[in-house]
């Protein structure tokens, strides 16, 4: 199925057919879901050509709209760009690194989960550099002051402690 699903957005993109046809994004759950994925990484791989990290600057519902699959991204994954995202390359991407999130995202676990992210998987430091290293600049560099601000105040020691709750005793 997959070489049909691909091959009629090539045609919607060329012009070709004006549109997907009528159920196409809610014919066949498990079909549909493989489809997307498919449909999403060509959207990304051979129409952007972007890389991972352009990806995480420039994606949002502007993207998918704009390139014809904005029924996809409505039915299918509730106007989700990560949604979208983590069905075609499943975990590697967080929500947070993208270029916007949800309203209402941040909460006092998503930032948890963030900050660990942050600290041990992404620049992976141990306690020590941590400690050493508070400042909210640290988020900031790393896409996450809009968290910062909403959840702690543009505290950092805030969201270590949050985080990481022995780590400051």
């Amino acid at each position: 199925m997959y070489d049909y699903a691909v091959q009629t957005y090539k045609d919607v993109l060329a012009g070709t057919r004006k549109r997907f046809p009528r159920d196409f994004w809610t014919d066949d759950e498990s079909k549909n879901y493989s489809d997307c994925a498919a449909i999403t990484r060509y959207l990304i791989e051979e129409v952007l050509k972007w890389d991972e990290e352009t990806v995480k600057a420039e994606i949002c519902c502007k993207t998918f709209f704009s390139h014809c699959l904005k029924g996809m991204l409505c039915t299918v994954f509730g106007d989700s760009v990560y949604a979208a995202l983590e069905n075609a390359y499943p975990g590697k991407y967080k929500q947070w690194e993208l270029s916007c999130t949800p309203r209402n995202f941040w909460n006092i676990d998503t930032a948890r989960e963030a900050t660990i992210w942050l600290f041990k998987e992404h620049l992976k430091w141990g306690d020590e550099q941590i400690k050493s290293n508070i400042s909210r600049r640290i988020f900031v560099e790393n896409g996450l002051d809009t968290m910062m601000h909403v959840i702690f105040n543009n505290n950092a020691t805030m969201a270590i402690s949050n985080a990481f709750p022995d780590l400051l005793k």
